[in-house]
């Protein structure tokens, strides 16, 4: 749809009409005068300008006599300060009106009479809210729901693009921007899974837009976001040994033992990093680990293994209550010694924290053929679909799955 905005003009002619038809429209912005004046001679501007052929009159609440008005250039004459603020008023009134038609133009929206005043409450010359800004306002409505790591990989996922375009309106988009976007991200290095990740955290934000009437398209409704094939980092039983014989030998530092410790303990237990972190004493009992799984917000029930309650019953001490696991490093400096615990083990794979899991999830499967029902359950998964990744190992019940670790420790 094109729009092209005179501030000075009349009704569009018979063959803007037709352009329309075709999603093209011409738009006149002029300032009338009401013909009627009231007893002291005064009568009331308005803004006037067409949509689908119908007129609309936009009242700017400023009543001038006929000599006070300079009807050819749409005006109020004079040099006083009332006057020039008259004037401040039309010029930006005119001006929110055309920002409504060029954002609908670029946006591809045909606009009604409805959607202009819906948008045009939303526009204020000088201070329009920019996409990263309301993406950002709506992050931050997000902090009681969403966890540490995740809150930092959306505001990471925002400064990328940040950095690719700053001040995006929301005219900028577009589904050929999205497009562009995706080529910028593989131009720069990122795989396919992180570009698949990144756009579908951009598009909830696009979905907020719309939800609060920022945006009348969806940019994404015309462009498909590739599926990600999930990252599966697994140690398998072999090189799980491995790590297991480096973590008896007492060769390694303080700070290392420390982190291997806890890896052991997340690959015994299925425990994500951050909900291993939060783990109380008192989620221990009956002989299982009870849990909410942050990510998820669903209760986990996890039977324990006896290479799990040794390691339980290292950290918990003569203890009663309190987060079970202390004294922890960051996360980053968790996967950079991780990577290099790898080394002297001579596992020949770049593992991190979240191998541990997917280390629990494929030997519990490969060992004593789990069944899928059961592992997601484990897992605290929301939709099994998310365990068909480890789909090739066969099926068996929830207790025998946990006995491969009985004898690892």
């Amino acid at each position: 749809m094109l729009i092209n905005v005179n501030f000075v003009g009349t009704k569009p002619s018979n063959g803007a009409m037709s352009a329309q038809k075709r999603h093209e429209e011409m738009t006149t912005i002029s300032i009338k005068r009401r013909g009627e004046e009231r007893k002291d001679g005064k009568a009331a501007l308005y803004v006037v300008f067409y949509i689908q052929r119908k007129k609309i009159r936009m009242p700017l609440n400023i009543s001038v006599s006929q000599k006070e008005w300079d009807e050819k250039n749409g005006v109020v004459k004079g040099r006083s300060a009332e006057v020039a603020d008259q004037n401040l008023i039309i010029n930006n009134t005119k001006a929110r009106v055309s920002d409504v038609f060029v954002r609908a133009r670029l946006s591809g929206e045909i606009l009604t009479k409805k959607r202009f005043f819906e948008l045009y409450k939303r526009v204020t010359i000088g201070s329009t809210q920019t996409f990263k800004e309301f993406a950002h306002q709506h992050l931050r409505g997000l902090f009681k729901a969403l966890s540490f790591n995740t809150i930092k990989g959306h505001r990471s996922v925002l400064k990328k693009l940040d950095t690719y375009k700053s001040a995006i309106e929301f005219s900028d988009l577009t589904t050929t921007f999205i497009r562009n976007y995706e080529a910028h991200l593989r131009k720069i290095g990122n795989c396919e899974n992180t570009i698949s990740k990144n756009l579908k955290i951009i598009k909830t934000y696009v979905l907020a837009a719309k939800r609060a009437g920022l945006l009348a398209c969806n940019p994404f409704d015309d462009y498909r976001i590739r599926k990600s094939k999930p990252n599966i980092m697994f140690l398998t039983e072999e090189e799980l040994g491995r790590i297991i014989k480096l973590y008896k030998s007492d060769t390694l530092s303080d700070a290392e033992q420390t982190v291997l410790r806890f890896f052991l303990f997340m690959c015994f237990t299925s425990l994500h990093i951050g909900d291993a972190r939060a783990l109380t004493i008192k989620q221990i009992y009956a002989g299982e680990i009870h849990y909410v799984r942050k990510k998820t917000h669903l209760p986990v029930a996890i039977p324990i293994s006896a290479a799990a309650q040794k390691l339980i019953d290292f950290y918990r001490g003569d203890r009663t209550q309190g987060t079970l696991i202390t004294s922890l490093p960051s996360d980053q400096k968790i996967n950079h010694t991780l990577k290099q615990i790898a080394v002297m083990a001579n596992v020949d794979k770049s593992i991190s924290a979240k191998a541990a899991r997917h280390t629990f999830a494929t030997l519990y499967y490969k060992k004593n053929e789990g069944d899928l029902a059961t592992l997601s359950n484990i897992l605290g998964h929301s939709n099994i679909a998310m365990t068909m990744v480890y789909a090739h190992i066969t099926q068996e019940n929830r207790e025998r799955g946990i006995q491969v670790f009985n004898s690892l420790l």
